[in-house]
């Protein structure tokens, strides 16, 4: 196992996420982590790029943020960031580039909740060919 990708909210289902990958470099030490934050837009007003300021700036703020909640969890990644839909963005970046596995927290909604919305987790499981490992 050589490339992880591991998709990141911040939340606590991502941070357990990043726990396990951590465990499972123990076993890999030369593999590479990519961290993946994707900024949905159209329901996430916290963490959307201030499209006044500029991108890059913004962008790279972002991911300042990520490496301090990072800190003492993971000792080497580098970090992506996208935006847009999170499964889909997630499902394209994967088929992109060639990784190994795909770490992701899940979100545990209840089952009605999954039903009506469908869950990031879920949908990205079925649509990347690659293994997934889901934390809760």
């Amino acid at each position: 196992m050589k490339k992880i990708v591991l998709a990141f909210d911040g939340s606590t289902h991502a941070l357990n996420a990043v726990n396990e990958a951590e465990k499972l470099m123990q076993g890999f030490p030369d593999s590479s982590v990519t961290i993946l934050e994707v900024l949905d837009i159209a329901k996430a007003k916290d963490q959307v790029l201030d499209l006044s300021e500029d991108y890059e700036e913004r962008k790279a703020v972002r991911i300042e943020e990520v490496k301090q909640q990072l800190i003492g969890l993971l000792d080497i990644f580098e970090i992506t960031i996208l935006i847009g839909d999170p499964a889909s963005e997630i499902i394209q970046h994967v088929k992109k580039n060639d990784y190994d596995l795909l770490i992701m927290g899940s979100r545990g909604l209840n089952l009605l909740q999954e039903f009506v919305m469908g869950s990031v987790s879920h949908k990205v499981l079925k649509y990347v060919s690659i293994p997934v490992l889901i934390v809760k």
